[in-house]
Parts: C-alpha cells; structure tokens; sequence
C-alpha cells in the first residue's frame, strides 16, 4: 500500500479540492499529467458530477485507471480489457463502500443547497468522503500499483 498517495490524496481533499480532483491529482505526475490539468480535468466530478450521481472519489479512479490501463488505438481486446478492469474495479467498491451514487452514501440529497450546508454543519462529508477517497486510492494501488 502506498501510503504517500493516501495521504498526498487526503490532504488535496482537507485543502477544499473535491473528492475527484484528489484522487485524480494524486496520480497526474505518475500518469503524465501536471496537477493543475488533473485539477481542472476532474473538477465537475465531486458531489457525484454535483447531482449526487457516481460518487467522484469513484470517478476520478475510473478516470485514473482509464489513464493507466485504457486504450487510445481501438481494438476489440483492448476494449475488453479495460471493461474487464473497469467492471472489477466498481465490483470491489461496491464491496467496501457498499454503493456507487454519493447520495446514497451520504444519505442526502446534494442538489438541494440546505440540505447540502445542514449535511456540511453536521460533519457528513468529513464522515464519508474520506473513506471513499481511502478506498479509491487503496483499489487503485491493487490494479495498477
């Protein structure tokens, strides 16, 4: 397990960067990327792509294992291949998080602003968003190392 980018990833998040920007930045300098671009590439993905839809810590390791593991040259085995890695990597969230959408791992609606700010208030974020930005790095350290 990579502890550096646990960490490097958890602090993005605690400096106000959202859940997919962290994840995502955390491996720009490894997947070719400057940080600033992995930044502004993963910006609409936090908040479940602000909608409460997938979960953007999960977003931004599809986003990062598409960089490592994906194709730019089509061909049918190549396609495979990363449906396979991307099929399994949402199974195994699955298994630790227990669902995809952030609505429904935060238990709230994130489109409605004052529900958005009561969840802020009371912690909900700091409660979950961590241990989905966790997962998110230690899955990625399994498939891509």
């Amino acid at each position: 397990m990579n502890h550096k980018k646990m960490e490097d990833a958890l602090y993005s998040f605690a400096q106000g960067y959202n859940c997919s920007q962290a994840v995502v930045s955390t491996y720009a300098e490894d997947l070719g990327l400057d940080g600033e671009t992995a930044k502004k590439l993963s910006s609409c993905f936090g908040g479940g792509m602000r909608m409460g839809a997938t979960c953007g810590a999960l977003s931004g390791a599809l986003m990062v294992l598409g960089l490592s593991k994906g194709f730019s040259e089509f061909s049918p085995e190549q396609k495979a291949s990363i449906e396979l890695h991307c099929k399994s990597y949402i199974s195994r969230w699955k298994e630790v998080i227990g669902n995809t959408d952030c609505r429904e791992i935060l238990g709230i609606d994130v489109t409605d602003p004052l529900l958005r700010q009561k969840a802020k208030d009371e912690g909900v974020f700091d409660m979950h968003c961590p241990n989905c930005i966790e997962t998110a790095v230690r899955l990625l350290e399994e498939v891509i190392g």
